[in-house]
Formats: C-alpha cells, sequence, structure tokens
C-alpha cells in the first residue's frame, strides 16, 4: 500500500472572466468548470423546470443551503480525515450524523483535498484517498437535501472518474493505483447514499469526460476568435 502522499497546490488565475489553474506556465480549466460549461441540454432544461416550478427565489433559497451545507460539511471531513479537532454546528449535526458512519470506517488516509492535475489539460481537488475494508478508494463527498438516483449522477460519475486520471498520473512515481471510487452523499435526515464506482465504471465514464473536455476546448476556442 502507498504510504501518505504529497500535498500539490495550484495557483489560481482569472482569464477571460474565467477561473483557471496555473501549472507550469500553463493555465487549465478545473473539472467542474469543464463539466458545468458542457452540461447537456436535457440537463440545463431540466434544471431550468425545476426552477420553475418552485421560483426562482425558492431555487435560490435551496440551492444556497445545499451550497453553504456543503461546504462547511467538506471542511469537517477534511479536520477528521487529518486529525485535528472537528466542530459541528448545530444545523450540520444532521449531515454529520449521516456521513460519520463512513467516516469511521477509513483504515488508512493518504490524500485529503489535494490538487491533481492531468496531461489533457485539466485540474481537479479530489476530497480524499483513502482506505476503506482493506480497499483503497477515491472519495468524493456530497451533500443534497433527499436522495438521489443513479440516473441523475452522470457527471458526479465523470468527475470522480478524471479526479482518478489525473490522480494516477501525478502520483504515477509512487506506485498509485486507485481501482475504487466512492461517492458518498450526506442527508439531513437519513444515513449516507453510498455509490461504489468500479475500475471498469471509472474507465469508462473516463472516455466519456474526454469527449466532454473536447468540446470545452471547441466552446472556448469559439470564444476567443470571437473575441479577436
Amino acid at each position: 500500500m502507498v504510504d501518505r502522499l504529497p500535498h500539490y497546490s495550484v495557483k489560481r488565475v482569472r482569464q477571460n472572466r474565467k477561473q483557471l489553474y496555473e501549472i507550469e506556465g500553463h493555465c487549465y480549466p478545473g473539472v467542474t468548470t469543464v463539466l458545468s460549461a458542457t452540461k447537456p441540454w436535457e440537463d440545463r432544461q431540466a434544471l431550468q423546470r425545476w426552477r420553475q416550478t418552485v421560483g426562482v427565489e425558492e431555487a435560490q433559497r435551496i440551492s444556497g443551503r445545499a451550497s453553504s451545507a456543503g461546504t462547511r460539511l467538506h471542511k469537517q471531513i477534511a479536520a477528521y480525515l487529518n486529525s485535528e479537532t472537528v466542530e459541528i454546528p448545530a444545523e450540520l449535526t444532521g449531515y454529520w450524523a449521516s456521513i460519520e458512519p463512513v467516516l469511521t470506517q477509513v483504515e488508512d488516509v493518504l490524500l485529503v483535498e489535494g490538487a491533481v492535475w492531468h496531461s489533457d489539460g485539466f485540474v481537479g481537488f479530489p476530497d480524499a484517498l483513502v482506505v476503506i475494508r482493506g480497499n483503497l478508494h477515491l472519495c468524493d463527498w456530497k451533500t443534497a437535501l433527499k436522495p438521489k438516483r443513479a440516473e441523475w449522477m452522470g457527471d458526479y460519475f465523470l468527475q470522480i472518474a478524471a479526479y482518478r486520471a489525473a490522480a494516477t498520473q501525478v502520483y504515477e512515481d509512487f506506485g498509485l493505483e486507485v481501482k475504487r471510487g466512492l461517492i458518498a452523499i450526506a442527508l439531513d435526515d437519513q444515513p449516507a447514499q453510498l455509490f461504489e464506482v468500479s475500475l471498469e465504471a471509472m474507465e469508462s465514464h473516463w472516455q466519456r469526460f474526454q469527449l466532454r473536455l473536447r468540446e470545452f476546448e471547441r466552446i472556448r476556442r469559439r470564444k476567443e476568435s470571437f473575441l479577436n
């Protein structure tokens, strides 16, 4: 098993009103930026229908609440995995109770929220590389107000596959082999949803992410051509 991995940081830069990350003199987009910019039309339509159903203000309130909870929970999970003090505010107790049983299964920690990047031209920030039940998992922590169906999680699977590809490349000299992914979704009032992602599935999702990355580059070039 690989020992604790070195933790890398990258410089954030703004370019054409977009946040990018500088790696060895090159500026690359983040995985989530790529996926957001290339979100399928039907997914965008579904989101728009939801906003119309609940109303714009309510949609913003729900999204803001979920985003805030996710950011704060991530901070406490990172503290837990780094053996630091964990402080759970009252409004996060439900989410923490949901995800804590997953965290207690962690037997070893290799990396927490470190930057990884890929020669194809993107940067990612996997939440954790940990050993669970004797097996190395690349983990992505999520929060949600209600359980999700697997068919709603397409981009989550692409995200974890991209992180795996980048981590494997960055830590190649350490002999890193990631054969399992885990997406754990903390819920406010019930146990976390767990989606195990096999090596075969991650390799398939990686191919789909590469298609989205190429689409992102086409969009970027068109915008640059228009601006010039």
